[in-house]
């Protein structure tokens, strides 16, 4: 696969999410009501505290992970799941879908708290499990008593090329605002992936960690979510999760518990905003919205300079010289958030990283909500936007920019970063009065990538970033 078709590929399957590297389990996250088909966007984050399985010092795990879900009548998104409800009635329900599956551990050079090196004889030195995306299908009956689920998924990106079955009952108890969601699991993992990522290779072993083959194993897992409606637009999340894991795993000498619980909280901002269709027919965010529709397209170079520090002026370029090309495309979702008048704008981005010969050209992949402000006392006469986005990107390759602040911490690199941006602009046919032109936009963005100050594990624990300073032209249709 080149390297344009694996960029592709990610934005499509909103940029493949990084995982920190305990064992998550981001799917227990269910932020969405199972029998939402709304059409509404929304975006937040979840704070998980659970226990850690895999051997070594450190028994328990802390992140903070982005949430985006959309609750379509035939697609939908919740955080690291997506798909389309093929058959979706008052008894069955059939799901084609794609998963970020989080069992991996990534990186095992550093401690995730700190970024210090672990020492020789940690439990898990010189392993690496990666995460992978899995497609499969569910099949879903609904009774009163609550929904039966059979699911099966494969490795789709080749990683531990394994499958597996899981079973599961689930019911919603709604209340006026309020719903919770008591659930029972258990899951068969083939031979393939329960021997990929609790498994020792021979090439492994050590004196401490002798080869381990597993051929089979199954986890037994329960939990509560919960869901509540503070006023229209904000959504609270609370999940609880116990899993039990088989004798064949927990023998493994790079497993230290046979059980792990974990606990997160999330929080949501739901855009609701109306929708108004095109034309006549049914409402569809795609191919029939009335809302606006936006065209970027930008130019410009990497710089050391802090986001902040760019934000008061101090704009310039990296020794490195090094550039970026992007493309944006961007579809409203709401004319207010917060009972302000600030519009909510979905984003989707492709960029090209030019590496000036440090390294390959490589591509990038942006997913991102914006909050857009128009409204200012001059915007009759010139035309004025000032938007601030977030959310995650996604790069083939580390930036040199980024490889090099990294080396210079003794911190870690990761492909996946926290997305923000700041944006101005003023409209073209304003300025030169062109009444053709006026829903063209001319300005200034920062393309900012970070790890939260190293504070996420979903963003492996990463100290650092980069920006760049963009210049760009903008269309509104």
């Amino acid at each position: 696969m080149s390297s344009i078709q694996t960029a592709v590929c990610r934005v499509g399957i909103l940029l493949v999410l990084c995982a920190p590297l305990s064992v998550k389990a981001l799917g227990d996250l269910r932020s969405l009501d199972p029998e939402d088909r709304s059409g509404e966007w929304s975006f937040g984050f979840a704070y998980i505290l659970e226990d850690v399985i895999y051997a070594g010092e450190e028994r328990e795990s802390t992140d903070l992970v982005p949430l985006f879900t959309y609750s379509g009548k035939h697609l939908f998104l919740d955080s690291t799941d997506f798909g389309w409800h093929a058959v979706d009635n008052s008894q069955w329900q059939l799901d084609v879908f794609g998963s970020y599956f989080t069992q991996g551990y990534n990186d095992h050079t550093f401690y995730r708290e700190t970024g210090a090196v672990r020492p020789p004889d940690d439990a898990l030195k010189g392993m690496e499990r990666k995460n992978t995306v899995e497609a499969g299908l569910e099949l879903t009956r609904k009774t009163d008593f609550g929904r039966f689920s059979v699911q099966l998924r494969q490795d789709a990106h080749g990683v531990h090329d394994g499958g597996e079955l899981r079973a599961r009952w689930a019911k919603v108890i709604r209340g006026n605002q309020w719903q919770l969601e008591p659930w029972v699991e258990y899951n068969v993992l083939s031979e393939d992936k329960a021997d990929y990522y609790f498994g020792v290779q021979s090439d492994e072993a050590t004196v401490t960690r002798p080869a381990y083959e597993v051929e089979q194993g199954s986890v037994w897992a329960a939990g509560l979510a919960g869901r509540y409606s503070l006023w229209r637009h904000h959504q609270l999340n609370l999940n609880l999760a116990y899993r039990a894991y088989s004798d064949e795993i927990s023998s493994s000498p790079i497993v230290a518990e046979d059980s792990g619980v974990s606990v997160q909280f999330g929080y949501r901002y739901e855009f609701g905003g109306e929708k108004r269709p095109k034309d006549s027919g049914e409402y569809n965010f795609v191919t029939n919205n009335a809302r606006p529709t936006s065209l970027r397209v930008a130019y410009g170079c990497t710089t050391e300079t802090k986001f902040v520090e760019i934000l008061q002026g101090d704009i310039n370029c990296a020794d490195l010289d090094t550039d970026l090309a992007s493309v944006f495309l961007g579809r409203q979702l709401s004319d207010r958030m917060l009972t302000l008048p600030i519009e909510g704008w979905l984003q989707l981005g492709l960029g090209r990283r030019f590496e000036n010969d440090l390294q390959d050209d490589f591509w990038e992949g942006v997913f991102a909500f914006k909050a857009m402000f128009r409204q200012f006392p001059w915007s009759d006469s010139v035309g004025t936007r000032v938007g601030f986005s977030n959310g995650v990107s996604y790069t083939g390759r580390i930036p040199a920019l980024e490889q090099d602040k990294a080396a210079r911490k003794n911190r870690r690199e990761s492909h996946l970063l926290h997305y923000l941006e700041f944006s101005l602009d003023v409209s073209v046919g304003d300025l030169f009065r062109v009444e053709g032109m006026r829903d063209l936009f001319a300005g200034f963005y920062v393309h900012h990538r970070s790890g939260i100050f190293g504070s996420s594990n979903y963003y492996k624990n990463v100290d650092g970033g980069s920006n760049a300073n963009m210049l760009y032209l903008e269309w509104e249709f």
